[in-house]
């Protein structure tokens, strides 16, 4: 397993895919996300640095740089607080914009634990602290979706396996003055595995996200009042491959990579979720 998780890995890395996913803006796909991720279980708090690339591909040729702070701060002794706040620039053929993005906060809670088994609960918020109206143009380049998102999920962590099932409730419309787009709510599943090679700890994982009701958009040719259109295709089902890596510096310090690949084809970015590839590199302290 060892030996396939290193491969899987290195092709990860290296891949040149043109295709098309989503992961709904680090909301639901937060939920178990760190399970395999852990370095040390001695470790109570980490802060991490992260930046990251992403282009959507042919669907529009958007280009997306992100620069995350995240924080992970055990409360008490089976609880935790993670804090996620991006900056985010969204390059394209109309313009860029650029700015702070949602902030993500996920309360976690250990519910049972026994031998190599344990269960959590998570439940967390986006909030709409980006720009969703920026520089005029439309939401897909917007460094904030405009919504107040409510998250629910459940991880289970059996020895080195993991799984993960999440549920992102996004009422509301964006503010933005072309699409005033509202999304649906999404489902989310995800289940992997970690090992260590040599002093390198590395996870593999599917991910698969399910929106659960067409996106609608605003009806620029509609006179006399809003008229909201309904997306065809915006709520297709995802299936991504991903694959991280972390090797410790020192004993509190750790150099971070990850990738993700799309293995279904997305044709609808108005959202600004597709991705035909996302790489990140960042830096870990933890204590």
């Amino acid at each position: 397993m060892k030996n396939i998780a290193f491969v899987v890995l290195f092709l990860l890395l290296l891949s040149p895919l043109e295709l098309s996913a989503q992961c709904s803006d680090a909301g639901a796909c937060s939920i178990g996300g760190s399970m395999h991720e852990q370095e040390s279980d001695a470790a109570k708090h980490s802060l991490t640095l992260r930046y990251g690339y992403g282009q959507s591909g042919k669907t529009d040729e958007l280009r997306f740089h992100a620069l995350q702070l995240e924080a992970d701060i055990q409360i008490l002794t089976h609880s935790s607080l993670g804090v996620r706040l991006p900056w985010t620039k969204v390059e394209g053929p109309r313009g860029s914009a650029s700015g702070i993005g949602d902030l993500l906060l996920i309360w976690d809670q250990q519910l049972w634990t026994a031998d190599d088994i344990a269960l959590h609960a998570q439940g967390g918020v986006k909030l709409a602290t980006g720009e969703d109206n920026a520089e005029a143009l439309p939401q897909s380049y917007q460094p904030g979706l405009g919504t107040n998102d409510l998250l629910f999920g459940l991880s289970l962590a059996y020895s080195r396996w993991h799984v993960a099932a999440a549920y992102q409730y996004s009422p509301g419309r964006s503010a933005n003055a072309i699409t005033r787009l509202r999304r649906g709510d999404d489902i989310m599943l995800r289940g992997g595995y970690a090992t260590d090679i040599s002093d390198m700890h590395v996870g593999i994982e599917l991910l698969a996200v399910k929106r659960l009701s067409l996106s609608s958009v605003l009806d620029a040719t509609a006179e006399g009042g809003e008229i909201f259109l309904d997306v065809p295709g915006s709520d297709q089902f995802q299936l991504n491959l991903a694959a991280q890596a972390s090797l410790p510096l020192s004993d509190v310090l750790s150099v971070l990579a990850h990738t993700a690949v799309p293995l279904l084809k997305r044709e609808v970015n108005v959202d600004g979720l597709t991705r035909a590839l996302t790489v990140s590199a960042g830096l870990r302290m933890h204590f």
